[in-house]
């Protein structure tokens, strides 16, 4: 495409509005699911209901706006003022201070954010549009894995998990820190993954014993995914941490498949009779090497290993991967079991690192209130769906190939800078079926 026609598409592109169309089309209650979240602000002092100030959290998000502050000085302008008014449907002189945000989100309760994006999971899975992303058509896949939110030198709250750096000579510690990890769900989507479920990982107090862990937390994220998602066919994806005893019973439990990354320190019997198997009862096809029916915990495992050359630097490397699951494997489906074990990396690519390095700069404190901080990571998560159904929805994007923080750069401008018009978001130009 010649520079000068990318220039008259830009020209015409209004960004929101194309943002708002998505919106529409995939949760069209969103706006009344924003509206009605439980609001425990003192009635007589409310001069922004929960709508405005969620709305305007999710376009700083979208908008790749780092800061609450600079969310603040970017947003004061009369189109967001009157574009805010129009997506809303309210009346608004003026956009609420960060300050005010921060106060409703310290006493929010965490729950009514993951409900909102409970609702919005649930929209999409209606739509048959991402039925071609079920593994086996029955199975939607489902990436578990944990990241770092936050870090600290000294302690931010009783719930903070602590690690200790001692030095190797003398034993003695050096330095102590304090941080705040998360443990997520994301449905893998093809190249999308939208977070299902989240759980922090947190101390209950600052005196326990035994701090809490991503295992411990993963039964506790089991729990709200089953609860939340009774009959939803699930193939949990996960790396080799995840490979016990502890996610066999509950995937048996909730009738939840599983494809897991496998290390021999995962389960080392395992990794043994693994090993001695597969010379004399595996079966090699294209690369693939599997043996079924691996006795463990009186439960049947399979395991599969591949092995692929890779060139990097000019050089080609071995890559092996092995891989335990509880679908049994044949010659007809063992490659697609190895394809779909692999995509829990986009957990980390398409999820974790595009929202720390990326986009949103997850890291990035807006307020050291802990409930805050959670409810802005989940404020996260929902404008993230949001965002890759624009970036895969539009098909003016798909045409322009614009990068992610173009993208971003656009859809900030048209917010605080052209004011929507109802020809902008009176039409429809989504091709669902290409998602």
């Amino acid at each position: 495409m010649k520079r000068k026609d990318k220039r008259k598409i830009l020209a015409k592109e209004n960004f929101f509005a194309t943002f708002l169309i998505i919106k529409k089309h995939f949760f069209k209650e969103l706006n009344q699911e924003l509206a009605k979240v439980k609001d425990i602000r003192q009635a007589k002092k409310i001069q922004y209901p929960p709508d405005i100030i969620l709305f305007l959290v999710i376009m700083k998000n979208a908008c790749t706006i780092t800061s609450m502050s600079e969310m603040g000085s970017t947003f004061n302008t009369e189109e967001s003022i009157e574009n805010i008014s129009k997506s809303l449907g309210v009346e608004l002189n003026e956009l609420p201070h960060y300050d005010t945000i921060n106060n409703f989100l310290k006493k929010l309760e965490v729950n009514q954010l993951e409900k909102i994006r409970k609702y919005m999971i649930n929209e999409m899975l209606k739509k048959r549009s991402f039925e071609h992303y079920r593994y086996k058509d029955k199975y939607w896949k489902v990436a578990i894995d944990a990241t770092g939110m936050f870090s600290f030198k000294e302690k931010h709250c009783e719930h903070c998990l602590k690690r200790k750096y001692k030095n190797k000579e003398t034993g003695e510690i050096e330095r102590v820190e304090y941080y705040h990890n998360v443990l997520e769900a994301k449905l893998v989507l093809g190249d999308m993954v939208f977070s299902i479920a989240t759980e922090f990982i947190e101390n209950e107090h600052e005196d326990v014993e035994k701090q809490d862990c991503e295992l411990k937390a993963f039964s506790r994220l089991a729990e709200r995914l089953k609860k939340d998602y009774p009959k939803l066919p699930i193939c949990i994806l996960g790396d080799s941490l995840y490979a016990c005893r502890r996610v066999f019973n509950t995937c048996n439990k909730n009738r939840w498949r599983y494809i897991l990354r496998f290390k021999e320190g995962s389960i080392p019997s395992i990794a043994e009779e693994f090993k001695i198997l597969k010379k004399i009862d595996s079966v090699e096809e294209k690369g693939f090497n599997f043996v079924n029916e691996i006795d463990y915990d009186e439960k049947k495992i399979n395991i599969v290993e591949y092995v692929e050359n890779v060139k990097e630097k000019g050089k080609v490397i071995e890559k092996r991967f092995v891989f335990i699951t509880d679908i049994e494997m044949s010659k007809n489906n063992v490659e697609d079991i190895v394809s779909a074990g692999r995509s829990r990396w986009k957990i980390e690519n398409e999820g974790f690192n595009n929202q720390k390095n990326g986009i949103y700069d997850l890291e990035h404190v807006c307020c050291k209130d802990y409930n805050a901080m959670k409810n802005h990571y989940i404020l996260i998560q929902i404008a993230d769906i949001l965002r890759q159904l624009l970036e895969k929805g539009s098909e003016v994007l798909k045409m322009l190939k614009l990068a992610k923080k173009e993208i971003s750069s656009k859809l900030k401008y048209s917010f605080t800078r052209e004011p929507l018009i109802f020809e902008d978001i009176s039409t429809t130009r989504i091709q669902i079926r290409d998602l």
